[in-house]
């Protein structure tokens, strides 16, 4: 499966992004900034679960 890393527009008008996790090889994590406040969230999601977070919400 593709690699998931780089930025995303949402539909909110948020902006998610997606970085590697170097902890974990096969992981990443998110990163969602909205009207200035940013939200990092816990790493190791798989390449299937960003595709589909981004499949929803773009």
């Amino acid at each position: 499966m593709k690699s998931p890393v780089g930025t995303y527009e949402l539909t909110s008008g948020a902006r998610l992004r997606v970085f590697a996790d170097h902890g974990d090889s096969d992981g990443y994590g998110l990163e969602i900034t909205c009207d200035g406040h940013t939200v990092r969230y816990d790493s190791g999601h798989s390449a299937r679960e960003v595709h589909a977070f981004v499949a929803l919400f773009t």
